[in-house]
């Protein structure tokens, strides 16, 4: 008996079966406009809106349960994010400045808390129900246990950080790790809230709006943009 046939049949013994091939990712359902100009994988730049747009492409992955993060990096905390994309962080990060935002600074925890300051940035949702599209501000698909209502937090451009990899001697854009828009407060998001929000999860707050969220595996155009100041009330 050759070897492979040995080796078949004594993995075929032990009961292990050869991984099933993950699905072929559907064809997109949002082509880009005209005028977006491509970033990298799933990013484009809308330079001539104002204030100008950058847009994400992703897909449901969560529905039900306790939230850490609005979007995650495909491939990381899909057991805690609504949404996932094969964006690129440092892109990611790069399409914000070039739609002319400016990060401000990710949460501190030591010697005291600080919350994550930036910009606040209005994150809007676009998908289809058949042939209608949708579209809802992100916040009403997270809700605060608490209140039993929608987020009503913008989240900032905190801008995450970056670290020396003691193994690889790299510098890493933390944000790689996958925290890319948190509810709960992490050093390494991208885009996180101003308030204090814990990740423990005997404190967690946010949940996800499951009513709000159309089915898992849809194709949801993420769009940031710089949020208008409110106007100041007249005298």
């Amino acid at each position: 008996m050759n070897s492979l046939i040995l080796t078949t049949t004594l993995l075929s013994a032990l009961g292990w079966q050869a991984p099933a091939e993950e699905p072929a990712e559907p064809p997109p359902v949002f082509k880009p406009e005209a005028g977006w100009k491509p970033l990298g994988r799933s990013l484009w730049l809308d330079p001539v809106s104002q204030p100008r747009r950058l847009i994400l492409r992703a897909r449901v992955v969560l529905r039900e349960g306790p939230l850490e993060h609005l979007l995650c990096l495909r491939g990381t905390k899909e057991h805690e994010a609504v949404l996932a994309t094969d964006a690129p962080p440092t892109l990611i990060h790069a399409g914000l400045l070039a739609a002319g935002l400016e990060p401000g600074g990710p949460v501190r925890f030591r010697p005291e808390f600080k919350p994550p300051h930036g910009p606040p940035i209005a994150v809007t949702l676009r998908w289809k129900n058949g042939d209608e599209i949708k579209q809802a501000d992100a916040r009403s698909w997270i809700r605060d246990e608490k209140t039993r209502k929608q987020l009503d937090v913008d989240w900032v451009f905190a801008g995450s950080t970056l670290y020396d990899d003691p193994v690889t001697k790299k510098t890493i854009y933390a944000a790689e790790e996958g925290d890319l828009i948190t509810v709960a407060n992490f050093a390494s998001a991208i885009l996180d809230l101003p308030i204090a929000s814990s990740a423990e999860d005997a404190n967690r707050t946010f949940v996800a709006f499951t009513e709000h969220i159309p089915p898992l595996g849809s194709e949801v155009q993420i769009i940031f943009s710089a949020r208008p100041p409110k106007p100041k009330p007249t005298p």
